[in-house]
């Protein structure tokens, strides 16, 4: 007798609009894990090679730009693609806090990524990535994903991120 089984990952980002302090809008959209996530969520596990990395990285995107599979850290913040918005007051790419691993889900809903506005901005893209600085193409791309319907930020706004990056069993 043979038994199948399968396990796979998936991926969600909850977002909140807040201005003012007063959350104006939520909503949740679902990821892709790219071949280059993939790639590195395996070789951790089996390449003694692969080193783990230890902070991951949230990013937002102005592009019309539907992502792809074959998407990396090295092309998705590039014009043409994510187009990786850089009008947010924080110095660097907000880290993405994951304690570790319960029930098979990894979430950063203790400490979520928050990017506040400096400018007028129409978020249409977001993705995790293992580097912090602003528009850096030296980086592991985790999750991507085109928002279901882009959001205008004006300045003072915040966009907060939670990541939740779920594994199952089947």
């Amino acid at each position: 007798m043979i038994v199948e089984s399968a396990a796979g990952f998936t991926g969600n980002y909850h977002f909140e609009h807040v201005r003012n302090g007063e959350v104006i809008d939520t909503w949740d959209d679902h990821n892709l894990i790219p071949l280059e996530g993939l790639n590195f969520i395996m070789n951790v596990l089996a390449n003694a090679a692969t080193a783990k990395i230890n902070t991951w990285h949230v990013a937002i995107g102005t592009g019309n730009y539907t992502v792809a599979s074959t998407d990396t850290g090295a092309n998705i913040v590039g014009a043409g693609r994510a187009n990786e918005s850089i009008l947010y007051a924080e110095a660097t790419r907000p880290a993405l806090v994951l304690p570790a691993s319960t029930l098979g889900i990894l979430t950063n809903t203790a400490s979520k990524a928050t990017f506040t506005a400096n400018a007028a901005v129409v978020v249409t893209n977001a993705f995790v990535v293992s580097t912090s600085p602003k528009a850096d193409v030296t980086g592991t791309l985790l999750s991507s994903l085109k928002l279901t319907v882009s959001k205008s930020l004006v300045s003072g706004d915040q966009l907060v991120v939670t990541f939740t990056l779920t594994a199952t069993s089947v």
